[in-house]
C-alpha cells in the first residue's frame, strides 16, 4: 500500500480510499445481519405450518377408520341372512350324504351276509371291502345308538365270516397237508382274508404252515434214530416234496404277495435247526468230522437253494421282496462243533509241514523259493474259501490262529531247521539262499493272507487278526540265513587264512607283491559271492550279507593275527599290503556277478574302511619299532588310544618281543598312561585277540592301589627321547607308520567308547 518513501506524498488519498472501503464493509455487515434475523422468523413460521399439516393428517386418518368400521358393520348386516342360508345348505348336504351312505351300508351288509352264507367269496370280498369303507365313514357317529349297533354287527359278522373261512380250510386239507377240494373257492376266500387285515392273514398262513409241517414233526421227532445226522438229507428231501406240491397244487390258493412258501420254508428251517441242535448235542464225543462236514455241506446247499428260490423280483407293481434271510438259518447249529473241522485242518497242515522237514529240494533252477512255501499258502487260500462257506465267526477266527501257529512252526522247524550247520558245500550255500528267499517270500505274502482273512471274517473279529509276530519270525529266518551264508563263506576261505599263518612273518626280509594266500582268497571269494548274488532275489538282503561278511572278515583276520606271531616290522608291512589288496576285493563284492559293475555305495565303503581300518591300526602298531620304546608307546596311544595293559601287551606279543623286553616296555607304558585322562580304559580293536598262555603278566602293575611313585625307572639308556639320534629315529618311524593316513580322531574315540 505504501511501497516506498515516495508514496507518502499520496497518503491522504490512500486514507480516503480505506475509509470508503470500511464504510462499504460496514454496510454489508448490517445487510447480512438483517437477512439473518428475517430467516429465523421464517423458519419458525414453517415449523408451525408443518405441525398444523400433521394434525390435519391425523384427523383425516381417524375419519377414514371410523368410516371403515361403519362399512364393516353395514356389510355384516347385509350378509347375515346369506351366511345362515350357507350353513343350512352345508348341513343339509352332509345329512343327505350320510343318509345315502347309511342306506348303502345297510344294503351292502345285507348282501354281504347273503353272499357269505352262499360262500360266494369272490363277491363277498368285494362287498366286505365296500362295507368296511362305508363303516369307516360312520366312526364319528358312534354316539348315535342305531349307527353304533350297526357297526357292532359288522364286527360280529367279520368274526363269524373268519370262523367260516377257517373251517372251510380245515375241511379242505387232510391231516397230512394234502388238498381234498378244488382250489378256486379257497383262493376266493383268501381275497376275503386279505381284506380283513394283516392279523387274520398271518393267522391263516401260520395255520397252513403248521398243517403242512405236522407230518414232518411226527416223522423226524418220533425217534432218535430217524432224527440222527445220517437222515439229514431226508429232511431236505421231505421239504422239497412239500414245496413241489405247493407249487403244483397250493400256489393258486394264496395271493403271491403273501409269500406263503417263504414263510413255510422259514418255519421248516426253525424246526430243523432246533432238531439238529439237540441231535448234535446228543452225539457229543462220538461226532466225527467227516459226518459233521457231510451234513453241514448238505445244509449249506439247501440254504443256497432257498436263497435262489426266494431272491426274485417281479414287476414293480407286484414286487415281492424276500422277508426272510435263509443264510445260516440251519447251518448255524453246526457252528459250535466246527472246532472238529479246525482241528482236522490243523492236523493236515501239521502233516504237510512234517513232510517239508525232510522233503528233498527240487532241482528246478527256475524256482527261487522252496516249493513247500507256495504249497502252504495255496493250501491256506483253499482252506479260507472252504471255511468261509462254513462259518465266518469264531471257527474262522480259530482257523486264523491255526494259520499263525503253523507259520511260526514252518519258520522255525522247516526253514531254520534246514539251514546247514558247520562247513558248507556249494549246494548248501545255494540251499541257504533258497531258504532266505523263501523267508522273504513268506514275509511279503503274509500281509496278503491277513487282508484276505479280514475280508472274509465278521466285523467283530477283524481287529483281532494280527500276523506281526509271524512276520518277525521270518525276518529272523532271513537274519539267520545271512549269518549262515557268512559262516559258510568263512569255511570256504579258511584255507587261505591257514596259509597266511604258515608264512614266516618274522623272517621276511623285504616287502613284495601280494601274497599267494591273498590271490587264493580273492578267487574263493569271487566264486562264492557270485553264486550267492545270483541266488538271492532281494538285493536288500544281499547288501546286508555283504555288510555282515565285512564284520566277520575283520574279526577273523584280527583273530588270525595271533596265529601269525611273531610278526616283524617287514612282516607287518607285507600284511598291510595284503590287507589292502583284500580290501580292494571286498569293495567289489556288491557288484560281483553283475554285467555292469558300479562303484560300491558310500555306506558299504564306510563299513569296509571302518573294519579294515581296525586291522591296519593293529598292523601299524606292530610296524612301529620297539626301540626306542617311547616311540612304540606313543604310537600305540596315537593309534589304539587306550590305557589297557592287556591290549598293549598283545601288541608286544604279536611283535614277538622277549619276556624281559615286554616287562620293561610295559612298565614304561604304565608310567606313561597313569595320569592321562584322555585315554580310553579299553579299546575294542584288540578284544578278539587272545594272549597265549606263555605271556608274562605283571600283578603289581595291575594293582589299582599302586601309585606312580612305586614304579621303577627303565634303565635302558636308549629310551631317553632327549638323545638326538634316538629322537630322529623315532620321528622317522612315526612318519613311516602314519603314511597310511589313518589317525585316531575324536569320532574314533567316541565309537570305541560306545
Amino acid at each position: 500500500m505504501l511501497p516506498n518513501e515516495y508514496a507518502l506524498a499520496s497518503i491522504d488519498e490512500t486514507t480516503k480510499r480505506l475509509q470508503h472501503k470500511m464504510r462499504q464493509l460496514e454496510e454489508e455487515i448490517r445487510e447480512l445481519t438483517r437477512l439473518q434475523t428475517n430467516c429465523g422468523q421464517q423458519g419458525n413460521e414453517k415449523i408451525n405450518e408443518a405441525k398444523r399439516a400433521i394434525e390435519e393428517l391425523f384427523k383425516r386418518i381417524r375419519e377414514i377408520k371410523d368410516k371403515a368400521t361403519q362399512s364393516e358393520v353395514m356389510v355384516q348386516e347385509i350378509t347375515k341372512d346369506i351366511k345362515s342360508l350357507d350353513f343350512a345348505k352345508r348341513h343339509l348336504t352332509i345329512s343327505i350324504t350320510a343318509l345315502k351312505r347309511l342306506q348303502m351300508l345297510v344294503t351292502a351288509v345285507d348282501q354281504l351276509k347273503i353272499m357269505a352264507h352262499m360262500k360266494q367269496y369272490k363277491e363277498t370280498s368285494q362287498l366286505l371291502q365296500a362295507v368296511l369303507q362305508l363303516a369307516s365313514y360312520f366312526k364319528s357317529y358312534k354316539s348315535i345308538k342305531q349307527i353304533a349297533e350297526l357297526l357292532i354287527s359288522i364286527v360280529t359278522f367279520q368274526n363269524e365270516l373268519k370262523k367260516q373261512i377257517f373251517e372251510d380250510f380245515e375241511s379242505s386239507f387232510a391231516s397230512d397237508g394234502n388238498l381234498t377240494v378244488q382250489t378256486a373257492p379257497l383262493g376266493d376266500a383268501c381275497l376275503v382274508v386279505d381284506i380283513m387285515g394283516q392279523d387274520v392273514k398271518n393267522q391263516l398262513i401260520n395255520w397252513y404252515c403248521e398243517r403242512q409241517l405236522k407230518e414232518y414233526k411226527r416223522i423226524f421227532r418220533g425217534s432218535d434214530e430217524i432224527a440222527s445226522l445220517d437222515n439229514t438229507s431226508r429232511r431236505y428231501a421231505w421239504i422239497k416234496r412239500v414245496l413241489k406240491s405247493f407249487d403244483e397244487e397250493h400256489a393258486d390258493i394264496f395271493p403271491l404277495h403273501w409269500n406263503v412258501s417263504e414263510v413255510l420254508c422259514s418255519k421248516f428251517c426253525e424246526i430243523t435247526r432246533e432238531d439238529l441242535v439237540k441231535t448234535l448235542s446228543r452225539a457229543g464225543n462220538e461226532l466225527d468230522v467227516k459226518t459233521l462236514l457231510k451234513n453241514l455241506q448238505l445244509t449249506l446247499e439247501f440254504e443256497n437253494q432257498l436263497l435262489k428260490r426266494f431272491a426274485y423280483m417281479e414287476k414293480p407293481s407286484q414286487a415281492t421282496v424276500p422277508k426272510y434271510n435263509f443264510n445260516k438259518s440251519i447251518s448255524i447249529s453246526f457252528e459250535p462243533y466246527l472246532g472238529l473241522y479246525i482241528d482236522a485242518e490243523d492236523k493236515n497242515i501239521a502233516e504237510m509241514i512234517s513232510t517239508y522237514r525232510t522233503e528233498p529240494i527240487s532241482d528246478d533252477d527256475n524256482s527261487s523259493v522252496l516249493q513247500s512255501s507256495t504249497e502252504l499258502f495255496i493250501y491256506y487260500k483253499e482252506t479260507i474259501v472252504n471255511c468261509s462257506k462254513l462259518s465266518i465267526r469264531k471257527p474262522f477266527y480259530d482257523l486264523c490262529i491255526t494259520f499263525a501257529k503253523r507259520l511260526r512252526i514252518y519258520a522255525s522247524d522247516v526253514l531254520i531247521g534246514r539251514i546247514p550247520r558247520g562247513n558248507m558245500t556249494r549246494d548248501e550255500l545255494k540251499l541257504t539262499c533258497l531258504i532266505l528267499n523263501t523267508a522273504d517270500y513268506c514275509y511279503n505274502t503274509i500281509p496278503q493272507l491277513e487282508d484276505k482273512l479280514k475280508e472274509k471274517i465278521e466285523e467283530e473279529y477283524k481287529d483281532k487278526i494280527n500276523f506281526d509276530e509271524e512276520r518277525e519270525g521270518f525276518l529272523n529266518v532271513v537274519a539267520t540265513s545271512i549269518k549262515a551264508l557268512v559262516r559258510g563263506i568263512e569255511t570256504c576261505y579258511e584255507p587261505s587264512l591257514t596259509a597266511m599263518t604258515k608264512l614266516p612273518w618274522s623272517n621276511l626280509e623285504s616287502v613284495g607283491d601280494q601274497s599267494e594266500y591273498v590271490t587264493s582268497f580273492h578267487n574263493t571269494l569271487r566264486l562264492c559271492v557270485v553264486s550267492v548274488h545270483k541266488d538271492i532275489t532281494n538285493n536288500r538282503y544281499f547288501r546286508s550279507f555283504c555288510d555282515k561278511f565285512v564284520e566277520s572278515f575283520v574279526s577273523k583276520i584280527i583273530n588270525n593275527l595271533s596265529k601269525c606271531k611273531p610278526i616283524s616290522e617287514v612282516g607287518a608291512e607285507q600284511m598291510l599290503l595284503d590287507i589292502h589288496a583284500m580290501k580292494t576285493f571286498i569293495l567289489e563284492m556288491p557288484t560281483m556277478g553283475m554285467e555292469n559293475s558300479a562303484p560300491p555305495s558310500t555306506t558299504f565303503t564306510k563299513i569296509v574302511n571302518k573294519g579294515i581300518g581296525k586291522i591296519e591300526t593293529i598292523l601299524k602298531a606292530i610296524l612301529t619299532p620297539h626301540d626306542p620304546s617311547e616311540g612304540l608307546i606313543e604310537n600305540y596311544l596315537l593309534l589304539i588310544g587306550d590305557k589297557n595293559i592287556n591290549n598293549f601287551q598283545k601288541i608286544l606279543e604279536l611283535k614277538g618281543l622277549k619276556r624281559n623286553e615286554q616287562q620293561q616296555i610295559t612298565e614304561q607304558f604304565q608310567q606313561r598312561v597313569a595320569d592321562d585322562t584322555t585315554l580310553l580304559e579299553n579299546s575294542n580293536i584288540l578284544s578278539s585277540i587272545t594272549l597265549s598262555q606263555f605271556t608274562t603278566t605283571f600283578p603289581a602293575l595291575f594293582n589299582p592301589s599302586n601309585n606312580t611313585n612305586n614304579f621303577t625307572t627303565p634303565t635302558n639308556g636308549n629310551s631317553n627321547l632327549t638323545d638326538k639320534s634316538t629322537a630322529n629315529k623315532f620321528n622317522e618311524s612315526v612318519k613311516k607308520i602314519m603314511s597310511g593316513g589313518w589317525r585316531r580322531t575324536d569320532s574314533n574315540k567316541k565309537e570305541e567308547e560306545k
